[in-house]
């Protein structure tokens, strides 16, 4: 290829890279610049500029709805439930990856076909389960419904992961004495951090954007998640905009910041269990 072909092309991936850029981050500014906008400048032009910055939208969230709670419910109910999720996949995906049993292809079969069930078809067992337990209205509930839906989903990805770690590497292990634990351990969970870690980027955006399941599961002000107090100003101040924008826009930060911190670990689990 020529220069001013090869550089024409490149000119136009970069263009069309650009558009997309534009395009996905066009929602996160304008939920910025109105955020700062009064409800009567905001319905005077919806897409224009501030005509003055309006920061007590800001400061009504942070007194008015506890926004410190609310990080700190969702923060809680995240880290509870990747770490409960990650405690069975990690030995399921060992196990289905590793060690060699008797059906242990059918019974790997079985656990990734319930990924094609929709999880809402077993939203009202999953209901009378917690309400017989007596978990309603309690963040536990919020954490183990998360937890377990994403059993099957992160067990396949993971077990593709481990599954290209070579079989030398654990049996240098076990000629040194390790067993089963101790391997996964201080040989498997090593070489897999960066799958785990692109699990866990994965989950924690969805569960933190999920509205669903605490919507459900969860009726008291108090233990509300950030992304259903964001539902309640939508219900209870609809007429306010500018509030709702700028409780959109503190509730997307998070989910942005893990992404742009850990985005390099995505690439290497996502290609590490490709190439053996």
């Amino acid at each position: 290829m020529s220069k001013p072909k090869f550089m024409f092309s490149r000119a136009v991936i970069f263009l069309f890279l650009l558009a997309i850029a534009c395009v996905s981050l066009y929602p996160i500014f304008y939920m910025a610049i109105n955020s700062v906008r009064t409800s009567v400048d905001f319905f005077k032009n919806p897409s224009g500029l501030p005509g003055t910055w309006y920061g007590l939208n800001y400061e009504a969230l942070y007194y008015r709805f506890d926004v410190l709670r609310l990080f700190g419910n969702t923060l809680f109910c995240v880290l509870a439930a990747f770490s409960l999720n990650i405690f069975f996949t990690i030995p399921a995906s060992y196990a289905f990856s590793k060690i060699e049993f008797r059906y242990r292809s059918a019974l790997f079969l079985l656990v990734i076909s319930t990924m094609t069930i929709p999880s809402i078809t077993f939203i009202i067992p999953n209901f009378q389960i917690m309400a017989r337990l007596g978990l309603v209205d309690h963040l536990v509930s919020v954490v183990l419904m998360w937890a377990i839906t994403s059993i099957p989903t992160n067990i396949f990805l993971l077990t593709s992961l481990m599954r290209g770690i070579p079989n030398e590497v654990l049996a240098a292990a076990k000629i040194d004495g390790a067993n089963y634990f101790q391997t996964l351990l201080r040989v498997v969970m090593p070489l897999s951090i960066s799958g785990i870690i692109t699990l866990a980027i994965f989950n924690t955006t969805d569960w933190w954007n999920d509205l669903f399941t605490p919507l459900i599961f969860l009726q008291s002000d108090e233990l509300k998640t950030m992304t259903l107090a964001v539902a309640t100003i939508l219900k209870r101040f609809d007429t306010n905009q500018p509030l709702l924008l700028a409780g959109l826009l503190m509730t997307s930060i998070p989910p942005i910041l893990i992404y742009m911190t850990l985005q390099r670990y995505i690439r290497k689990g996502l290609v590490v269990g490709s190439v053996k």
